[in-house]
């Protein structure tokens, strides 16, 4: 992951957030490249090996921030702020849907260029609902700490943040 050299846990939530919609929509603007039909041959070929990696890149990186938030934040909102468990399963249940996607995504890459051409147009919906859910899930994510780590000692988000760090 992308790591903020910020001292600030919520800055460095933030900076994270920010990262992986950026992936997205890199991966996004790929997609759609390959789709267009404007790309000849050799083109194509680097473009899906470029769309691969950034989708084996997104997973690794989804993977690791979810984790953390997960072990980490995830844990100590709930302890503070029981009556946010429903919050935090949904936005748990999100980091399941969202891998699962991803997953699902680069294994179209993997079928042979006719495959991924007849599947271009659900495949471009997956990447658009990908977009969609990751920026509804940052905001939703982001509204969630912001609200429990401002009121949080800069002690204890510091803490926090070498928790963080640490996984």
């Amino acid at each position: 992951m992308a790591e903020s050299n910020s001292s600030d846990l919520i800055e460095v939530v933030h900076h994270e957030h920010d990262h992986l919609l950026k992936l997205f929509e890199d991966i996004g603007d790929t997609f759609e490249k390959i789709s267009s039909g404007e790309l000849d041959k050799a083109r194509r070929e680097e473009v899906l090996e470029t769309a691969s990696d950034d989708l084996k890149l997104a997973l690794e990186e989804m993977l690791h921030h979810f984790n953390q938030e997960e072990e980490v934040f995830f844990v100590e909102i709930e302890k503070r702020r029981p009556d946010l468990a429903d919050d935090i399963a949904s936005l748990a249940s999100a980091h399941e849907l969202m891998c699962d996607r991803t997953r699902w995504l680069h294994r179209q890459l993997n079928q042979s260029r006719d495959t991924i051409a007849d599947r271009s147009d659900e495949i471009q919906k997956v990447v658009k609902q990908m977009r969609n859910l990751l920026g509804q899930h940052t905001t939703n994510e982001n509204r969630l700490f912001d609200s429990v780590l401002e009121n949080m000692p800069p002690e204890e988000r510091e803490l926090l943040l070498a928790e963080m760090r640490r996984i």
